[in-house]
C-alpha cells in the first residue's frame, strides 16, 4: 500500500503546478494474470527555467504498474548550450521520481518555450514502448 500510495502523492502535487503526462502500455507476460496490463508513465511540470552558467533541478516521475525492474530516462532535444548534468538516470525499481540537473553554458542562447522531450523505458521489459512528455524550457540571460 505504501509504495503505490508515495508515486500517487508524488503525481497529485506535479498535477497542482501544471505538468505533461506520457504513457505507454503492453499486455501483461504473466500468466497467473492475464489481465494485468504493464504501464509505464512518466509526467514533469510543464515549464522549466535555466539561467546562462547556471543549473536548474527537474523531477521526472516515472511510475510503472506491473513492471519489474528500473527505468531509464532521457531528455532530447535540449537546447544548444544547455546539458543534463546527473551523468547517472536510472530510476531505481523501488523509487518512482529522479532530480535531473540540466546546465546552461554561459553562452547558451536565451530562448523561450524550447519543446524538451523526457523519455522513460524500461531496462528490463524491451517490449513495452517508451513514455514520453514533453516540457517547456526558457533559457534566461545572466
Amino acid at each position: 500500500m505504501r509504495r503505490r500510495l508515495l508515486p500517487t502523492l508524488g503525481l497529485m502535487i506535479l498535477a497542482t503546478v501544471g505538468c505533461h503526462q506520457g504513457t505507454s502500455t503492453a499486455p501483461s507476460t504473466d500468466p497467473s494474470r492475464p489481465r494485468a496490463e504493464r504501464r509505464l508513465a512518466v509526467t514533469i511540470a510543464s515549464q522549466q527555467t535555466v539561467t546562462q552558467d547556471r543549473t536548474d533541478e527537474i523531477l521526472v516521475t516515472a511510475v510503472r504498474q506491473n513492471v519489474g525492474g528500473p527505468a531509464d530516462v532521457e531528455l532530447r532535444n535540449l537546447p544548444a548550450g544547455v546539458e543534463v548534468v546527473t551523468k547517472d538516470l536510472p530510476t531505481p525499481a523501488d523509487r518512482a521520481t529522479l532530480v535531473v540537473t540540466i546546465k546552461a553554458a554561459p553562452t547558451a542562447e536565451p530562448v523561450v518555450g524550447h519543446v524538451v522531450t523526457v523519455v522513460a523505458r524500461t531496462k528490463d521489459e524491451k517490449d513495452l514502448p517508451e513514455a514520453t512528455a514533453t516540457f517547456k524550457l526558457d533559457v534566461k540571460a545572466k
